[in-house]
């Protein structure tokens, strides 16, 4: 897959036309694509009862909303919701621990539908859903039961499953319909890339020494690229460094030592690394066509320090970088897993521009962009 830029959208407003995947050179000549606005989504803490929440930053309005979702629904996501997409005209939205997808209008916000993960795969394969994609009007997430399932984008009814390896994450697709799928294991240090091909059902495992604990995996041209948490001991210290690895066949490349999070933006990714009892996050760049690593300084931001990151994204539009953050608890001076969060963002030079607010823990983002007739 070209590192175009790959947005999915519908060909007028109604929900019952098929949602078709389209780049940037599909946008009518007379349209402009313009980015509306941009969904959180906050995974809560549990432990703590604090639910998951959906935030969402409306451009036009310049207003936003902590909790989007239960404004419109008047109902909580529940616990630890972990992925968002938008995709045609529906936000999908993976919610971990009720083994729900929900579907909501992406204007309106209400919600469409609800998939149980656990009906449509069996209460040991349907657990857990965890990372969710979408490719040729069917949407594909993951289950910490072990599995890939594609749904339809009309009826959400299941398509296809795939078994995968354990504890599988983040996906993406690449050319000739294949899917990569990143198996962490749980981070017990025998992590994976499944291979599958999504016309024949066929699925292979790529193994690597190198690849123990796989989070993010993006696919450039004929390499993929895999964030990887490295090795932790059973007190949750990291022994071995995490990073990002480019593979290709069975060659696995450090190119971004020491990252924790990532996100990819053409041939760039951004990354950002803050491991358990490091020393404080660092941020860097990695220039896929020269190969080049640098360090990104993030300026003017001293009245909205960054503190704890838990998410990175970039507006193809603008260029603009979103970084998510805990905030720091008064009492205890550590990143807090209670206290709302927020979203800094900056140009691409790393010069900060605005802040707005999220709920607790967030965890992704996601930009919700349309097409807008030129004015003449």
């Amino acid at each position: 897959m070209s590192a175009a830029l790959v947005i999915g959208f519908a060909a007028c407003s109604n929900d019952d036309v098929p949602v078709q995947e389209g780049d940037s050179n599909d946008i009518p000549a007379a349209y402009t694509l313009i980015t509306k606005g941009v969904f959180v989504v906050n995974s809560g803490t549990i432990y703590q009862g604090i639910d998951g929440s959906l935030t969402y930053f409306d451009y036009t309005t310049g207003q936003q909303s902590w909790d989007i979702y239960k404004i419109a629904n008047g109902k909580s996501l529940g616990g630890d919701p972990s992925d968002v997409i938008v995709y045609g005209e529906k936000v999908y939205i993976v919610g971990s621990d009720e083994n729900t997808i929900f579907i909501l209008h992406v204007r309106t916000h209400r919600e469409i539908n609800q998939v149980s993960t656990t009906a449509l795969l069996g209460d040991e394969e349907g657990r857990t859903p965890r990372r969710i994609v979408a490719y040729d009007g069917q949407v594909y997430f993951t289950t910490h039961g072990g599995y890939v399932a594609a749904i339809d984008t009309i009826n959400f009814a299941l398509q296809q499953k795939y078994q995968v390896g354990s504890a599988p994450e983040g996906l993406a697709f690449g050319e000739r319909e294949t899917l990569y799928v990143a198996n962490s294991d749980w981070g017990y240090g025998n992590g994976s890339i499944s291979k599958i091909d999504i016309t024949t059902g066929n699925a292979t495992e790529i193994r690597n020494d190198k690849v123990m604990y796989p989070q993010e995996i993006a696919v450039i041209d004929d390499a993929l690229y895999v964030l990887d948490w490295g090795y932790y001991n059973d007190d949750w210290c990291q022994l071995f460094d995490a990073g990002v690895y480019k593979i290709r066949g069975n060659d696995a490349q450090l190119v971004v030592p020491n990252a924790t999070g990532m996100t990819v933006a053409g041939y760039m990714i951004y990354t950002f690394n803050d491991p358990l009892g490091g020393t404080g996050p660092t941020y860097s760049t990695y220039d896929i066509r020269s190969n080049h690593l640098s360090t990104l300084n993030l300026n003017g931001d001293a009245t909205h320090r960054l503190v704890s990151p838990s998410a990175i994204s970039v507006d193809q539009n603008t260029g603009y970088i979103y970084i998510a953050s805990r905030q720091l608890d008064p009492d205890t001076g550590s990143p807090s897993e209670t206290l709302p969060g927020f979203v800094n963002v900056y140009d691409n030079t790393g010069q900060f521009l605005k802040s707005f607010d999220t709920g607790v823990e967030p965890h992704k983002i996601e930009f919700y962009y349309d097409l807008q007739r030129y004015a003449y």
